[in-house]
């Protein structure tokens, strides 16, 4: 598979977007606390690929960066094109999780939408670095690697879109071409992981009700409606995040 062919396959995710990595901030000290060796293999992998990308990163930096031999970093990761794959993987997962979970324990789909586009947002500003990462150096991923995360991002949009499609069943939504709305809202929500400062006006909460707002006014016949209270969501907070 060519660089052409891998980059139009990258490109009909849909929710592809490059964000803006905010490089004043300094890199994080890693060490025990962030867990086990492999876990603190994975931190720094994720730094590097943030800060240099795929083709600036090396084995020999990431076991430099933990003062390690690379013999203990080829224990865990043949080559750094194992530690990219590891991080798509880990955060496309988790992002596709929430969504089913939502989708599980939710059944009105205005409360639904609401979920989904809280949680898309929140993930994106939360998990910056993971969210950069994973749309930037798509591109670099091997065939076979790129034909699996590509797998579960269109599970994803296949989530959001029965979200779309049940409320038109029921009267709800005012869709005309799923896709296009889908694209719209991901691309949206997405792109909050580019802008959104923490000591902005708004907190991340904040931003994701105003955004579920717009999009409910957009779709929802009679305008939006009053901010709904839904349980058992999957929560994500600066705890979750190294």
């Amino acid at each position: 598979m060519s660089k052409a062919d891998r980059a139009n396959d990258a490109a009909a995710a849909g929710t592809l977007l490059p964000v803006v990595p905010d490089f004043d901030a300094p890199a994080p000290a890693i060490g025990p606390a962030f867990g086990s060796r492999l876990d603190q293999i994975r931190a720094a992998g994720l730094e590097l690929l943030f800060r240099h990308g795929y083709s600036g990163m090396t084995m020999r930096e990431i076991a430099a960066t933990l003062n390690i031999k690379a013999a203990s970093l080829y224990y865990h990761f043949p080559s750094k094109q194992h530690i990219l794959f590891d991080l798509m993987h880990a955060t496309v997962s988790e992002l596709l999780q929430g969504l089913r979970d939502i989708v599980a324990s939710v059944r009105e789909p205005v409360a639904q939408l609401e979920a989904a586009i809280r949680w898309h947002v929140l993930f994106h500003t939360h998990k910056r670095k993971e969210a950069f990462v994973s749309h930037s150096e798509l591109r670099f991923l091997e065939p076979d690697n790129l034909h699996e995360i590509l797998k579960l991002r269109r599970e994803y949009e296949r989530l959001f879109d029965a979200i779309l499609k049940r409320g038109h069943r029921k009267g709800v939504f005012q869709v005309e071409e799923f896709s296009v709305i889908r694209n719209c809202i991901l691309t949206m929500c997405t792109a909050t992981a580019g802008w959104f400062s923490p000591r902005g006006p708004l907190s991340a909460e904040e931003l994701a009700e105003q955004i579920g707002r717009f999009v409910q006014s957009a779709l929802v016949k009679g305008g939006p409606i009053t901010p709904l209270e839904v349980h058992n969501l999957p929560e994500i907070g600066p705890d979750a995040v190294r």
